[in-house]
């Protein structure tokens, strides 16, 4: 089955840091439009852009979205996903934060959901496939119901109910024998392969793999100089001629002017460095399955991040939902009404149901924006 066949389509999460009630996205409450397709994919938003002030919650959003990914996988996780303190929301008088995941696999249905009192502390879980309650436990109660597990080829599972601590599709990930192709082996793919990042920082990511590189070595051992002065051409109009030189045992990059060479390192500004992470992680972008790109466009110009859009709209296989405050993205010539969300107080929704208007192409939607049409 191809990566695109499989899709996030529904997420809710309730007590969990801002989020004291249920926020809720629905990426199939997709709306008829006739343009801009390519942010859409079997009937499901594949492309999207939340708009918030500061504080309202865009990338508390991201660490719930991946909180899944440190739940059922090993895969390196920003510490900001194991801040005890803050995991709980500090107004709720609810002790456990909730996560429901809804997955599409071709004709077949999965729902995860499971409950926690912190990042690592799992209180309830369950699985279910096509509408079939595969199991569910109870960590306090240590009680739960397996008597499905023979739907996903794991009934002969010895389960230490007593003294499992991990999420329990996590052991059945790492104890059982999946056939390929089976529902087992696609949710743990997706999974897997969800990529979480942030404008500047090289180590602060989630998801799909445990490297911690440092860009300028990785550009040079991977022979991209040529390639990447080009990106940052294409996409920023940049005109940066690099070189590569050795100094003391260790390549480093060398930015070339006319008089003397300077360290590229120390003459990036802030928006050729974030570049240079995109273009890092832009070359996984044909193995991911939802990208997240906290505050996507902070050091960009709106020309650049228009570009940035248009880029990520390339990969039709990969769902992505990007952060940003630059109302100037929001415009039917890149997506739509219904892909764009403002978050606000909690609640999240598409700017198609935050107003009265019926929107269409021709819709000045930035000026819109702007003007506060979208803040019901």
């Amino acid at each position: 089955m191809n990566r695109g066949d499989y899709m996030l389509t529904k997420f809710s999460v309730t007590n969990f840091k801002n989020f004291k009630d249920k926020l809720t996205i629905d990426f199939e409450d997709k709306h008829d439009y006739k343009f801009n397709e390519i942010a859409t994919k079997q009937g499901v938003i594949s492309k999207s852009i939340v708009f918030g002030k500061n504080g309202s919650g865009k990338s508390n959003l991201g660490y719930a979205l991946f909180d899944i990914v440190t739940t059922t996988t090993d895969l390196h996780a920003s510490r900001r996903m194991y801040e005890t303190n803050s995991f709980i929301n500090a107004d709720s008088k609810q002790e456990f934060a909730e996560f429901n995941y809804e997955f599409k696999f071709g004709n077949d249905i999965v729902k995860y959901n499971y409950k926690k009192i912190e990042p690592k502390v799992l209180v309830y879980e369950e699985l279910i496939i096509n509408d079939n309650k595969i199991y569910e436990f109870d960590f306090q109660k240590r009680k739960g119901n397996f008597e499905n597990l023979k739907l996903i080829s794991a009934e002969t599972l010895n389960l230490d109910i007593q003294n499992i601590n991990i999420a329990i599709l996590k052991f059945i990930i790492n104890n059982t024998i999946q056939k390929e192709g089976s529902i087992i082996k696609l949710l743990l793919d997706y999974i897997t392969h969800m990529l979480w990042f942030k404008s500047l920082e090289e180590t602060a990511y989630i998801g799909l793999t445990n490297e911690i590189i440092e860009l300028n070595e990785w550009i040079i051992k991977e022979n991209l100089i040529t390639e990447f002065e080009q990106f940052l051409k294409d996409m920023a109009s940049l005109k940066i001629k690099l070189k590569k030189v050795q100094v003391a045992d260790k390549n480093i990059l060398l930015d070339i002017h006319e008089n003397k060479p300077l360290f590229f390192s120390n003459t990036a500004s802030s928006g050729t460095t974030s570049l240079q992470l995109f273009f890092y992680w832009s070359k996984k972008f044909e193995e991911v399955s939802f990208l997240f790109i906290d505050e996507f466009d902070a050091f960009y110009h709106f020309e650049l991040s228009r570009n940035i859009i248009e880029f990520i709209l390339q990969y039709k296989n990969m769902q992505a939902m990007l952060t940003s405050h630059n109302t100037y993205i929001a415009s039917n010539e890149l997506l739509r009404p219904d892909c764009y969300f403002i978050l606000k107080d909690g609640k999240l929704k598409t700017f198609v149901d935050s107003t009265d208007r019926e929107l269409r192409e021709g819709h000045n939607i930035e000026k819109m924006l702007r003007e506060g049409e979208f803040d019901e």
